[in-house]
């Protein structure tokens, strides 16, 4: 019973958090589509996740948010690197893997399925941030002991970055991080927004 009135809380107050904007300095947006999935695939996933949640325990709740709120962004993105890696990744983890299967039904072999890491990101704008990007790198970053720190930083980046260790073209890595940090992003607001709106409607 409380799963079904948890669900019909958020779906009261989901359209609003679609325009949500974001005041990072990060330039890009991601798109109402891609909000609207990942609104509609984490009902989906809290509904199945939590239709025994009398019988769970805090932490196995927090459980099934956290992995509503992975798949459901992976889903919104579709096809890029990273989301294939966090689909792929919790789908071999056994408390997780019937939860992610149940959400994602037959997709799940899309996402399962190996991405070419030669593929580079299509998506316009970050292909040209990443370009202006890379010119700066190499513009103020000349020496060698700099490029060495870059290094190394970019493959503490790359274990960040949900199958970040898989690409070693720098323009893909770009683009992947600056898709992934967006899509993180737009993540990180509509749950704030989920939360804050829960929270004023059980004020009441």
């Amino acid at each position: 019973m409380r799963s079904h009135k948890t669900k019909a809380q958020l779906k009261s107050f989901s359209q609003p958090f679609l325009s949500v904007s974001s005041h990072s300095a990060i330039a890009m947006q991601a798109s109402n589509a891609f909000k609207a999935a990942f609104l509609r695939k984490m009902l989906e996933g809290l509904q199945l996740g939590l239709q025994t949640s009398e019988n769970m325990s805090l932490a196995e709740r927090k459980e099934v948010v956290k992995v509503s709120s992975d798949v459901a962004m992976a889903f919104a993105r579709g096809g890029a690197n990273w989301s294939r890696a966090i689909i792929t990744n919790l789908s071999k983890e056994g408390k997780t893997k019937s939860l992610v299967r149940t959400m994602l039904g037959k997709d799940v072999e899309r996402f399962n399925k190996p991405s070419h890491t030669s593929k580079k990101v299509t998506t316009k704008k970050i292909l040209k941030r990443s370009y202006r990007i890379r010119r700066t790198v190499r513009k103020s970053f000349a020496s060698g002991l700099t490029r060495s720190l870059v290094k190394k930083r970019t493959q503490v980046l790359k274990r960040i970055v949900p199958g970040g260790d898989s690409l070693n073209d720098e323009l893909s890595f770009l683009g992947e991080t600056l898709d992934y940090v967006v899509s993180l992003k737009a993540r990180v607001d509509l749950m704030q927004g989920i939360a804050n709106a829960v929270d004023a409607l059980n004020r009441r």
